[in-house]
């Protein structure tokens, strides 16, 4: 059996339930207020339309909007930095969301129990994955090292092979020895084809060496 030594976690509908509706609030109203007050569109209406033709792109908000203004497809220009503070300000997250107990000792007994090599990676802004994460009391067991927002690794982001690894990377982990929580079944397949490519790339510098590989 493979020994594990790193966990993965995404943030959004994966340390909060999807049904708590908070995504559709953040991705609704929150979004479409934003794209109204910084990026100056007409309404609400037209700003989700852009919004959601380049996350069904590029599966992330941030990155869609900063592809989307050097499309020339923005009343004004997208700034990044902007929106991550946007949204740590204006989602309603005592609404939807509350730390859960049971979910705190799990994080907690996994990174000091266990001792394993705990990081976050979203493909959402940073300053709004932070404040999730302490909305959620589980700020604590991340360290700022260990928390990747999508500004970590662009022009990549999740589902993109390179993103997944530069993370790890980071951490110091492989894909053979990491267990990703994520509720997004493309980013779970880009990362189990992460997986069989190490695993590849693992037997044959094994052999070149003339050792016997770690792994089947």
């Amino acid at each position: 059996m493979v020994e594990i030594d790193a966990v993965l976690l995404d943030v959004d509908d994966t340390l909060y339930p999807v049904t708590s509706g908070f995504s559709d609030h953040r991705n609704g109203e929150v979004i479409c207020k934003f794209m109204v007050e910084h990026l100056s569109f007409e309404s609400a209406e037209s700003a989700k339309i852009l919004r959601d033709e380049y996350f069904q792109r590029y599966h992330s908000t941030m990155k869609g909007l900063t592809i989307a203004t050097e499309e020339g497809r923005l009343p004004k220009p997208f700034k990044q930095e902007e929106l991550g503070q946007y949204w740590a300000d204006h989602c309603d997250f005592a609404k939807f969301i509350r730390a859960d107990p049971r979910q705190i000792e799990v994080i907690r007994s996994l990174a000091q129990d266990v001792g394993l090599k705990m990081a976050v990676f979203t493909n959402s802004p940073r300053k709004y994955a932070l404040r999730c994460l302490e909305v959620l009391g589980v700020r604590e067991f991340f360290p700022d090292d260990h928390v990747f927002a999508v500004e970590d690794v662009l022009p990549a982001c999740k589902p993109q092979p390179e993103a997944f690894k530069a993370v790890l990377d980071a951490i110091g982990a492989v894909p053979e020895r990491t267990v990703m929580f994520e509720d997004s079944m493309k980013n779970i397949r880009a990362c189990k084809a992460n997986q069989k490519a190490w695993r590849r790339r693992s037997r044959e510098a094994a052999k070149r060496r003339g050792a016997k590989p770690r792994w089947p």
